[in-house]
């Protein structure tokens, strides 16, 4: 009667540590993170922005501040800079080319660590990062390109501040270039002066968060041979001037 009363307590001790281990399994941070990992890594930026209601900041922190003996702000960066590394493999994981992904990975692993501000992080950071990963899925994941598409693309990133034309490319992969430029709409949903332009642009924020470069040289350094047109992509694409994108970054 003792051994069977045994047995069955040591059972109720296993399904009792069994359960704990499914409700940590199951724990709002981990659910979260799976849900935006899934969001990234499948370009679904709807899908994306609908988990991002979801994320209770409050309850973050509280999180943080039971797991963690630092001040707020350093705790929060520590999450951070996690976010960053699973956000980035996600987008990995979705076919985003590694120039990319090492772009954003570094400028917002500098971001976080210049910013002093807590508010600053969570309206200006937290959720960018996410946002970011995911746009560079939606938007330049090579998944679904056809072989020579990718060579293409890659070959582009390689090159991207040497001088770079639709008829040049073509010539290299023996194709007309009509026809180049046609497949490279149909396939990237871009045209390829639109789609280098992009890549360059993303150097180029990588370049300003550096802070050891003049807007002159940034400009050079990701392939731009003139400032004004420079100047005409980098707001077209991110929606701000050069001037005031940096003066929008944190200084340390």
């Amino acid at each position: 009667m003792k051994n069977q009363e045994e047995k069955e307590k040591l059972m109720e001790e296993r399904l009792n540590k069994l359960k704990e281990l499914t409700d940590e399994s199951m724990d709002y941070r981990y659910v979260m993170q799976n849900q935006l990992a899934e969001a990234i890594s499948s370009g679904n930026e709807e899908k994306l922005e609908a988990t991002l209601e979801l994320i209770n900041i409050d309850r973050v922190f509280s999180y943080l501040e039971n797991d963690s003996n630092c001040e707020l702000i350093d705790a929060f960066k520590n999450h951070l800079m996690t976010v960053n590394t699973y956000a980035r493999i996600a987008a990995k994981n979705g076919g985003a080319l590694p120039l990319y992904l090492h772009l954003i990975f570094e400028r917002f692993s500098m971001i976080i660590k210049d910013t002093q501000s807590l508010n600053h992080l969570i309206e200006h950071v937290y959720f960018e990062l996410f946002r970011e990963y995911c746009h560079v899925v939606a938007d330049f994941s090579t998944s679904d390109y056809s072989s020579v598409m990718k060579e293409i693309v890659t070959y582009i990133t390689e090159n991207l501040t040497n001088e770079l034309t639709l008829t040049n490319i073509a010539s290299i992969y023996g194709m007309h270039p009509v026809h180049l430029a046609r497949k490279f709409k149909q396939e990237t949903g871009n045209t390829f002066i639109g789609y280098v332009n992009q890549q360059r642009v993303y150097l180029a924020k990588y370049y300003f968060h550096l802070g050891d470069y003049q807007m002159s040289e940034v400009a050079n350094l990701a392939g731009f041979n003139s400032h004004s047109y420079f100047t005409k992509v980098f707001k077209k694409i991110t929606g701000n001037t050069p001037t005031k994108y940096l003066k929008e970054i944190p200084v340390s």
